[in-house]
């Protein structure tokens, strides 16, 4: 029966800490998608083309890898694979398959430039449709 007893302070301490660490991540969420705000609204007051951004819920969908790419090509207009590895610090086979992967998504589009394929972000996605 003590032995019960015992159990129940050391089941709260595991609890708090478990409770701790949820409350860091939403913390560190709520964090990134101010900094994504700021960066939208910053964004749309330069204004450097007419394509209108996913909107911030969208963006928050997307795994963190997705989302690092998109928002380097926000930063840059329109990039290359090569380009995009430069600016996010990742192997550039990485950011071609991302890249790809948010075209067929609907969040960029792509063409030719010589030899090259440039990603950039389109007006009239066709996400959700």
């Amino acid at each position: 029966m003590l032995q019960g007893m015992d159990l129940l302070p050391k089941d709260t301490e595991m609890i708090m800490k478990r409770l701790d660490e949820l409350t860091s991540k939403v913390d560190s969420i709520l964090e990134m998608s101010k900094e994504i705000l700021r960066f939208l609204e910053n964004r749309r007051s330069v204004h450097v083309h007419q394509d209108l951004p996913p909107d911030v819920m969208s963006l928050l969908s997307l795994p963190g890898s997705l989302r690092r790419t998109v928002l380097a090509i926000y930063k840059l207009g329109e990039a290359t694979a090569e380009e995009l590895s430069e600016e996010t610090g990742r192997k550039r086979a990485m950011e071609c398959s991302y890249a790809n992967q948010l075209v067929r998504m609907g969040y960029l589009k792509k063409k030719r430039k010589g030899r090259k394929v440039v990603f950039y972000i389109g007006n009239n996605s066709s996400r959700g449709s």
